[in-house]
C-alpha cells in the first residue's frame, strides 16, 4: 500500500466529489479516482459509494477515517522531523497553551529565551479551547487537565488556583458576596454555552445553581478587560487577578484548584531542540507555579 494513498482517502472523504477533492490536491480528478481504485485494491475492500451527487463512504470506509487520520498525522510528524533533524538546536518547535498563561506568562520568557537560540522558530498558539491531542500537531501541549489518550509524555509541573475576583472600584459601589446565594444579586461575568465544558463554568456553576450571568464572553482576556471596566464578578486565574489589583470573593468557599501538565509529543522528543524548550517551559512554569517533582 502507498501511504501517500491515505491523504487521496481523507481529502475524498472531507469534498465528497473528484472535482472538489482534486482542487484541494492540486491534481486531476482521474489521479484521484486512481488512487482511490489503488488503495481498495490493497486493502481488498470497497470504501466508497458513488452517487449522482457525488462519493460517499461505505462502512468500511467510514471505519477506516479515525485511523487514517491517526496514520496521516503520524506521517506528517515523522516527514517534518526528518527534514529538520540535520541541526540539533535549529528549526521550529510548536507550542499550545492556555490563552493568559500563553500570553503573560510563557510569551516574556520565551522571546528572553529566542536571544539565547536565535536558530530555533517557536510557535504559540493560546486559547481557551483546549487542543485536540489526537491531531498530533503540536510539539508541546500544555494543560489544565491531564489527558488519558494520546501520543505525549507527561509532566505535571505545578497548580494553578481560580478564585472570583471584581475590581475595587466595583466592590466599594456593590460590595462583596460572602455566600454563594449572595452572588444572584451582583452582576457576574460567565462563558458562553458553548464553553460550558470548562472548568471555570464548572465550578461556578456547581457552587451557584442557576446562577444567570449578566454578561458572558468568550476568552479570558476579555473577561479579564472587563472585570477591569467594573463590569462585575468572574472567576479568574490568581496569577492575573492579584497583580491587577482585583479583590476576591465568596471567601467561604474553597478555591478552584488545577493542575498544570506539560505534553510533550513522542516523536518530537527525539529533536534536541525540542527537548530542551520542554525542559526550559517546564522551569518557567514550576518556578512561577511552585510545581512537584515532575513525572515523566
Amino acid at each position: 500500500m502507498d501511504w501517500n494513498d491515505l491523504k487521496y482517502f481523507l481529502t475524498l472523504a472531507q469534498a465528497k466529489s473528484l472535482s472538489a477533492a482534486a482542487a484541494r490536491l492540486g491534481t486531476s480528478p482521474s489521479t484521484v479516482s486512481r488512487r482511490i481504485e489503488a488503495l481498495e485494491q490493497a486493502l481488498k475492500v470497497r470504501l466508497f459509494r458513488p452517487h449522482r451527487d457525488g462519493y460517499s463512504l461505505t462502512e468500511a470506509g467510514q471505519s477506516l477515517v479515525p485511523e487514517a487520520e491517526q496514520a496521516g498525522t503520524r506521517m506528517r510528524v515523522f516527514e517534518r522531523n526528518a527534514l529538520e533533524a540535520g541541526d540539533d538546536l535549529a528549526g521550529t518547535v510548536r507550542i499550545e497553551a492556555p490563552e493568559l498563561l500563553g500570553r503573560d506568562v510563557l510569551l516574556p520568557a520565551l522571546i528572553r529565551f529566542m536571544e539565547d537560540y536565535p536558530a530555533i522558530r517557536l510557535e504559540l498558539r493560546s486559547s481557551v479551547q483546549p487542543v485536540r491531542l489526537a491531531a498530533e500537531e503540536a510539539d508541546l501541549v500544555i494543560r489544565l487537565v491531564r489527558p488519558v489518550r494520546g501520543n505525549y509524555r507527561l509532566r505535571r509541573v505545578g497548580k494553578i488556583r481560580f478564585g472570583l475576583y471584581a475590581s475595587a472600584d466595583h466592590v466599594a459601589r456593590h460590595g462583596i458576596p460572602d455566600r454563594p446565594e449572595d452572588l444572584h444579586r451582583h452582576r457576574v461575568i460567565g462563558w458562553t454555552e458553548d464553553f460550558a465544558f470548562l472548568t471555570m463554568a464548572g465550578w461556578l456553576a456547581a457552587n451557584c445553581p442557576g446562577l444567570r450571568p449578566s454578561l458572558r464572553l468568550t476568552s479570558f482576556t476579555a473577561q479579564v478587560e472587563a472585570v477591569g471596566m467594573d463590569a462585575g464578578w468572574a472567576v479568574l486565574p490568581e496569577f492575573i487577578a492579584v497583580p491587577a489589583g482585583f479583590l476576591p470573593g465568596l471567601a467561604s468557599l474553597p478555591r478552584l484548584e488545577s493542575d498544570l501538565w506539560l505534553l510533550a509529543h513522542e516523536q518530537s522528543l527525539a529533536l534536541p531542540r525540542v527537548r530542551l524548550v520542554r525542559d526550559h517551559i517546564a522551569g518557567i512554569l514550576k518556578n512561577r507555579f511552585h510545581g512537584p517533582k515532575s513525572e515523566d
